[in-house]
């Protein structure tokens, strides 16, 4: 089985500065997300925000161990070629999204979602497999922290209702059609969207490039099962 090398490098990028901005002061605010700052400018913050966190320590011990779960199942499963893009489509559609609708924030959570997204698209056509589920299960968790984190009555109402969808996926993997967690994800993706959450952002933004990625391009190469 291949080494999960391009998961870890991201994992150890994003860890330290995440953990560091609990001992340094004023290291958050500095790389955040900041629709006016980086409207003045300081465009770097679209790529900043994604290695520290503003769910404060259960939401950044949350993301780095959702980094490291999925991002294991999903460069085990597709490579690291589309791990990267995927990732990358992730984090792209939910900054523009958070700069777009004024939103400041910090989070790896974008990108991993975009990441999900994909994951549960690429080789759709077969049944779904363990990698595919876990990831949905995963993603939609992780769609729906923000809202629930938030304390929004809805946002629980949604993070019940997917947790209990997602984790059917995960239970009843080898009995359902492949494009169940598609549905799944479309419908989630839609729903965060309508609540102004940025994670539904990145997962539409996933769902389309790993459809694209789904025309076996050369220029995304992988595999359609674990090795």
């Amino acid at each position: 089985m291949d080494k999960p090398f391009l998961t870890v490098a991201v994992f150890v990028v994003t860890a330290v500065p995440s953990l560091l901005q609990f001992v340094i002061p004023g290291l958050e605010p500095a790389l955040m997300r900041d629709p006016a700052a980086i409207a003045g400018g300081e465009w770097w913050r679209l790529g900043t925000a994604l290695v520290v966190q503003d769910g404060g320590v259960l939401g950044t011990l949350f993301n780095l161990g959702f980094l490291a779960v999925l991002g294991y199942v999903a460069e085990r499963a597709l490579g690291p070629a589309r791990w990267a893009v995927l990732y990358l489509s992730g984090a792209v559609v939910g900054e523009a999204a958070g700069f777009l609708l004024d939103q400041p924030g910090a989070g790896n959570s974008v990108a991993l979602c975009g990441l999900a997204g994909g994951l549960v698209l690429v080789g759709g056509a077969e049944r779904v497999s363990y990698e595919r589920a876990l990831g949905a299960f995963y993603a939609v968790v992780s769609g729906a922290w923000l809202p629930a984190a938030s304390g929004d009555t809805w946002g629980w109402v949604v993070t019940v209702v997917l947790v209990v969808a997602a984790s059917q996926l995960v239970a009843r993997r080898e009995s359902l059609p492949g494009w169940l967690p598609v549905a799944v994800f479309g419908v989630a993706a839609v729903v965060l969207m309508a609540l102004r959450d940025l994670h539904g952002f990145a997962l539409l933004g996933g769902l389309a490039v790993g459809w694209i990625s789904n025309a076996r391009f050369p220029l995304l190469p992988g595999r359609t099962s674990p090795a």
